[in-house]
């Protein structure tokens, strides 16, 4: 039986987590939900020049997203040295990975302006198959 890594994917969302988009796959992978997991906030310190108010990682066993071509390397900030952006795929598969994880997170968070207040500092997400933080970047 072959061994299943986790891999982190790097979600840009708006302020209020409804609207979600890929953003980048983290070329590292892990052994367990929970090492991906104490990873997942410094490495979202890295992505502070997304052009999105908010950023979630999400950390899980390969699957929807990473069913199709491995990530292939791409200009990388300096404090990012193993992130790497995926190759282009289909939109549907993304686009509805990004809406699930949306809803996981809204489903844990208040709605409205009370998202922003809940947000001052990273929101952990725990469970035995996938774990995701998310972040405020701009106010």
């Amino acid at each position: 039986m072959q061994a299943v890594l986790i891999a982190m994917t790097i979600l840009g969302c708006d302020d209020s987590i409804s609207q979600c988009n890929y953003v980048a796959t983290v070329d590292k992978r892990w052994e367990t939900i929970a090492a991906c997991d104490a990873e997942a906030e410094r490495r979202l310190k890295t992505y502070v020049n997304a052009n999105y108010p908010s950023v979630i990682a999400v950390c899980e066993a390969p699957k929807a997203v990473a069913a199709a071509e491995p990530p292939k390397p791409a200009p990388v900030p300096a404090a990012a040295s193993e992130v790497a952006v995926a190759a282009p795929q289909p939109a549907g598969r993304i686009a509805g990975f990004a809406e699930g994880i949306a809803g996981q997170v809204r489903a844990h968070l208040p709605s409205g302006r009370n998202v922003k207040d809940t947000l001052t500092k990273p929101v952990h997400f725990v469970s035995a198959s996938y774990s995701w933080v998310v972040t405020r970047l701009a106010d």
